[in-house]
This record gives structure tokens, sequence and C-alpha cells, in this order.
């Protein structure tokens, strides 16, 4: 086991950086028209014991939980002090003006503090990933190579700085399962199927939240057997126990679930061990994953279309947790490579080194017939360089994210379980390196 963790420690994050999984239309004239008048708009303003319970089913206890209260700080943060944001908003499980949750990667700490920093006024609320990285083996938490702070691979600093600026700072609990050192899918179910039988694997977690002052906690295992057996049932009652473990301390619990169009769709190896009908009852909110749309072929990382369809998916499975649901959407480009007969899959880039590579892209041989550079919503561009390979690149426009955002909100408003709440959302990954004209559009919205 110290040797697989060591290895680990050392190989974590090389796929964390890439989301692992492919991170994988009715109200369509509404949409195109609201579309052409934002599109408009924007031209002139330029603006969630042991024993285990029998079956998953709807708790005792109301989803209406007591606000959290944060923990003792155990470090002084060396960020100035700002202003907290004066009022909360609903839900009371994200802070701020703005309805939304950023991720900062410990592996891209410092970036990542930088451009959250930004925009924390009006978007204070963080998850953290970076010592949340489970040990399937035993059911601890191993740190990463996590760059916050110097001389250390903690992130208390981070959490301090997320409360300082009025926001909730959460434990992103995940396991390394890419790379040729990683855990296998076989390994993290059966660490989902140990948690439910041993309160050791689920007091780890409780453990760090009070140790370094967590709001609570999302859960985002990407890389679980789905032929394993009874594995649906196995992970819901797993995120049950983190949730009754986590309710007492007032912490809130979440789950990021991998995007689906349909029970068994085109990605169920990667999402096939996700019930989203047993989990709607075990968490307090619910994170979606509506990025990575593209991955066998060259294409966007989110369109409205797609985003109809799990939504679809999500009124069909769980309507009434549509009040509880964050969106996360996606702040970055992609890029393939032509192998042999077929597109291969080269990983997430920032969005800046997408722009760079499109800006590249002028100056070799363009095939014009797939390329759009001027694409309002996500240029695009398939080039043959110098290698002789040929290669392609996608990546969303702060401007098109933000429309397609405006138009889904209106398509989620007409949902009969939507109520008056807004639209909340979560981005993937802060960094410098982001479209930083992306978050005043936002704020307009809110």
């Amino acid at each position: 086991m110290e040797e697989k963790s060591s290895i680990l420690l050392k190989m974590f994050l090389e796929e964390k950086g890439q989301r692992m999984h492919p991170k994988m239309f009715s109200k369509r004239s509404h949409v195109l028209a609201l579309l052409s008048i934002l599109l408009v708009v924007f031209l002139a303003s330029c603006a969630q014991a042991d024993a285990t319970p029998d079956k998953v089913g709807p708790t005792s206890t109301s989803l209406e939980t007591p606000e959290p209260r944060a923990s003792p700080s155990p470090t002084v943060s060396p960020y100035p002090a700002r202003t907290p944001v004066s009022s909360p908003t609903f839900p009371a499980y994200l802070k701020g003006k703005t309805a939304s949750l950023s991720w900062i990667d410990g592996r891209d700490c410092q970036a990542g503090i930088d451009a959250y920093l930004q925009s924390a006024q009006t978007n204070p609320t963080a998850a953290l990933v970076g010592t949340g990285w489970v040990n399937p083996l035993y059911g601890n938490l191993v740190r990463g190579y996590n760059n916050c702070a110097d001389g250390s691979s903690s992130m208390d600093n981070v959490v301090q700085l997320v409360h300082r600026e009025g926001g909730l700072a959460y434990l992103t609990v995940t396991m390394a399962t890419e790379g040729a050192y990683a855990w296998s899918y076989q390994q993290g179910a059966e660490y989902v199927s140990t948690a439910t039988r041993k309160a050791s694997y689920i007091r780890a977690i409780v453990n760090e939240v009070e140790r370094a002052g967590y709001d609570g906690v999302i859960m985002d295992l990407e890389g679980v057997d789905h032929n394993y057996p009874d594995i649906q049932h196995l992970f819901a009652l797993f995120n049950q126990r983190i949730w009754n473990a986590l309710r007492p301390l007032h912490k809130w619990y979440g789950i990021a679930l991998i995007h689906k169009l349909s029970d068994h769709d085109e990605y169920y190896k990667i999402n096939g061990f996700e019930n989203w009908s047993l989990l709607a009852h075990t968490a307090d909110f619910i994170v979606i994953m509506a990025l990575d749309q593209s991955w066998h072929v060259p294409g966007p990382a989110v369109s409205l279309p797609w985003l109809e369809q799990i939504l679809a998916y999500t009124m069909q499975t769980m309507p009434t947790m549509l009040t509880h649901i964050i969106w996360e959407l996606p702040l970055y480009g992609d890029k393939w490579h032509w192998d042999g007969n077929k597109w291969a899959f080269d990983g997430i880039i920032s969005y800046q080194v997408a722009q760079a590579m499109v800006q590249y892209g002028m100056t070799v041989h363009i095939d014009s017939s797939a390329s759009n550079l001027h694409d309002f919503y996500a240029p695009h561009l398939v080039y043959t360089g110098a290698s002789g390979i040929k290669r392609a690149v996608w990546y969303p426009t702060a401007s098109g994210l933000y429309s397609i955002i405006f138009a889904f909100m209106q398509i989620v408003r007409q949902e009969p379980t939507a109520g008056t709440n807004r639209l909340q959302i979560a981005v993937w990954w802060r960094t410098t390196q982001e479209p930083s004209d992306f978050w005043p559009l936002l704020d307009n919205l809110y």
C-alpha cells in the first residue's frame, strides 16, 4: 500500500488537470430567438455510525439544512482582509452575488488564487482539489503536490482565504484513476463498497473537514467499475453515510455527477455506476458536470442543445432536485490529433493556450472546411503542422459561454419545479489563463 501511495503522490495530478471522464433537443425556436436577442444586447452593452440503511430513499430530514458554520481556522491567512459579501443569497450552500462555485486545483494553486481573487467579491465560494485524494486500499485521504504555500502541500491557507472573502470552502474528495500508476476502476468500486461497512472510511473525510475548517464536501469520484455487483445501490449508500455524518456538524454535502443523457448512454462505462434517481436523496445538492461534451471527435466542450438533453434526463430522474443543482461548465479548451484513421483526444488545455494554438494555425496548413476561427460560441481550428500530423483545437469564448448560460437559464425557468431560484453554476478550473472577461458578463445575470 505504501509503495502504491508513494507512486500516487508522484502521479496523482497528471490527469486531474484533465478531467478523467469525457469531461462528456422542444424549445428550439424559443432558444434561437433568445440567442438572437442576447447577441444584440451583448453587442450593445459589451456587458451535499456504521449502521447501513437497508435501502436508499428519501430521508426524514428536509433538504433545507441549517446554514453551516465555518469551523475555527487552524492558521492565520497571509492574505489581506476584504469586506465579505454582505448579504447571503439563496441557496445557502453558495455565497455571493452570483450563484457560482469555483474549483481551485492544488497543482495550479497560485494561479487559481490569483484568478479567484479577481472575482471573489461577487463569486466567493470555492471547492478545493488537493487534500482529499482517496487511497482506496485503506480509505485514508492523501495530499497531492499542491503549491498553495511555500514548502507545504497544505491548502489550509486557501480555506482561510475563501472564508475571508465571505465564501464557503468545500473539500473535493476524488481519486486518481488515470495514468500508468493510477488506481483502477475495480479499486474504486471496492473502496465504495467497503466504505458502506467501515466507519473509518467515512471518518477520514469528516476528520479532514473538521481539521481544516471546510464548510462541506463535494464527492467527485469519476472512476468506479460500473460492472461491480450492485454498484449503483452501494454508491448511493456510500453517499448517504457521508451526508448523515456531516449533517450534525452543520456541514454541506454535494455530489458531482458525470453527465448523462439516458440510463445507458454512450458514456455508460464511465457514468454507469451513478443512479441519479437514488443519488437525489443522498445530498444537499448535486453538481452536474456539464462539460466535455466532445471526446471521440473534435467539437465543443458544451453546447445549448446538449445542455437541454441533460436537463431532460434530470427532469426524468430527479425533478425535485432541480433547485439544488449546480451546473458545472468549462473555462478551458480541448485538443485532438489524427491517429491512423480516427481522432484521438489529447486532453484539455487552458483558454490562453487554446487561443495561442489558433493563432499559430494562421501560419500552417488549415482545413478551412472544418475550421471556424470566428465562431461566436467556440472558435475551432483543424490544421496540419510541420510534423505532418493533423490536429484540432476547440475552446469556448467568454461571450459564447455567457450566451449559453443566459439561454439555458430561460429554459430551466420553464420547468415546473424550477420555482423562482436562480441558475447555479460552477466552473472548472480557476487559473490566470482563463477568459477573465467571463466574470463581469456572468455578474450581469444576477
